[in-house]
């Protein structure tokens, strides 16, 4: 047999395999369904059992359907729905089982806000509480007076064609990211309130002081005042001297000193 009828041969017959091999596949049932879920380190508000039961719930007969049969898109676009879902991919892999990867939305802080009580994402959505899991968060609340949201968590602050967004939740959403992007500062405070006159208070984990941050300007150059402080001032008299620290004047660190 001469060279080059015997390669044609080889190259029909690996074409007949493959063709036949996705004939077989696309007939084939479901074989399986594996999740798993990023969170990029954030708080979890989803896990990959999660998510298996979120599908399984909306496509019941999902595992026993062929995969010719199957809309991966549908499954996709049903998973984006859930308001804990930032994006969603789906493949089936040769052996028929589908993987399907979430990356869920970063919370960055929790909030209690006109009775309400939600979180806000890095990315600007508010997000109802979870019934399944425990964020150690950040936590929020204003006592400023603003119109009341009748549905907070259906809120996109990130939204900029919005030009009503509540101003509260803006600087806290501001001030909540720029803690989670450096957890060298946010790792120090757990919770974050306006007060009446519309500042920033933070309140740091240890001792009994807070933090007066004024508005959201300035943010890198009130935090390297901050830290500043921090390492020549209170680790030397301790953090019980002060009663509060007021960043809000610029270049400044205004102490008050205990009564």
């Amino acid at each position: 047999m001469r060279p080059t009828l015997r390669n044609i041969i080889i190259v029909v017959l690996i074409a007949a395999i493959v063709v036949t091999f996705h004939i077989v596949r696309r007939n084939a049932t479901m074989r399986g369904l594996e999740c798993s879920v990023s969170t990029d380190g954030a708080a979890t508000l989803l896990s990959p059992n999660d998510v298996d039961s979120l599908i399984l719930s909306g496509f019941p007969n999902l595992l026993t359907t062929d995969i010719k049969d199957l809309d991966k898109k549908a499954v996709v676009h049903y998973l984006q729905q859930h308001p804990y879902v930032d994006e969603a991919i789906a493949h089936i892999t040769t052996g028929g089982k589908m993987t399907v990867q979430v990356r869920q939305h970063k919370p960055v802080v929790r909030m209690f806000y006109q009775g309400n009580e939600f979180y806000i994402s890095r990315k600007g959505t508010c997000l109802p509480l979870s019934e399944k899991h425990y964020c150690h968060l950040l936590v929020g609340n204003s006592q400023g007076k603003e119109p009341r949201l009748l549905h907070p968590t259906a809120l996109n602050l990130s939204d900029t064609a919005n030009h009503h967004q509540p101003l509260s939740l803006m600087k806290i959403w501001t001030l909540a990211s720029f803690l989670h992007d450096n957890p060298k500062y946010g790792n120090i405070f757990d919770q974050v309130f306006i007060d009446s006159t519309g500042d920033l208070i933070l309140v740091p984990k240890l001792g009994d002081l807070t933090v007066n941050i004024g508005d959201t300007s300035l943010l890198v150059q009130k935090f390297n005042n901050l830290w500043s402080f921090f390492d020549q001032g209170i680790s030397r008299v301790g953090w019980d001297t002060y009663s509060s620290i007021s960043l809000k004047y610029r270049g400044q660190v205004v102490c008050t000193k205990r009564q």
